[in-house]
């Protein structure tokens, strides 16, 4: 069974911090997901507690594809172009719309 998690809030810092410890991440423009798979379950919750599974049904997939049958991932989601650069923020309609 999953424990709940709370999603880690980046903080601004005066310089980066150094040391085999440390890993950094580029700051990518998407929306913060945290992937939870529990066996064959996989779930993608936003920031706000939204249930956005069914929206990125490729994030699901590749989550299944993982060795591990349960984990929880803090993400970003971003489309990237062939290039490996992103191509464009991931367009999501407004709850309103959907």
């Amino acid at each position: 069974m999953l424990k709940s998690f709370e999603f880690c809030i980046p903080t601004a810092g005066t310089k980066v911090p150094a040391g085999p410890e440390w890993l950094h991440e580029i700051k990518l423009d998407g929306y913060r997901l945290r992937v939870e798979r529990n066996g064959d379950r996989v779930r993608l919750i936003t920031r706000g507690g939204y249930d956005w599974t069914k929206r990125f049904p490729w994030i699901v997939e590749a989550a299944l594809k993982n060795r591990q049958k349960m984990f929880v991932i803090d993400s970003e989601a971003v489309i990237l172009g062939v290039d490996g650069y992103i191509t464009a923020r991931i367009s999501i309609p407004s709850r309103s719309k959907i």
